[in-house]
């Protein structure tokens, strides 16, 4: 999905559920669409110029916001958490000496994790599969 269809999408689902769309919310999606499954601290960096007075209260609690609203998906690191604009079900490579957090998009994966929830006739209301090891320190791949 496009950044311009997140932020539609966003600001559309904020309405439907009595949110105010405010400049601030609109600058977190951004900053979350722009970075790569960054930290609250990095959203803020990202958007201070534009907001300096930003709180972070108004960035956890627009996080917080986009989470209930079944939009992002926090991912646990040590002591930080990053966070995923991409809500779909997909697991994560996370590197323990770096911090990087890599999707894995792989649409036969999905399937199947689909299929096993299905063969179990269990309902999941949250999913989490993530790989944590080493990676080669050269990015995305």
């Amino acid at each position: 999905m496009q950044q311009k269809d997140k932020l539609k999408k966003f600001r559309e689902k904020l309405k439907e559920e009595g949110f105010k769309v405010t400049p601030q919310r609109i600058e977190v999606v951004n900053a979350l669409v722009e970075l790569d499954h960054p930290t609250a601290k990095e959203i803020k960096q990202h958007i201070e110029d534009r907001y300096p007075m930003i709180s972070p209260s108004t960035i956890y609690g627009t996080l917080d916001l986009l989470e209930e609203m079944g939009e992002l998906i926090p991912i646990q690191e040590g002591a930080e958490t990053k966070y995923d604009l991409s809500p779909e079900v997909h697991p994560h490579f996370i590197c323990e000496e770096n911090g990087e957090v890599r999707d894995i998009d792989d649409p036969e994966v999905e399937r199947k994790l689909r299929e096993l929830l299905e063969e179990c006739s269990f309902e999941a209301t949250r999913i989490e599969l993530n790989f944590y090891g080493q990676c080669d320190g050269q990015g995305k791949s």
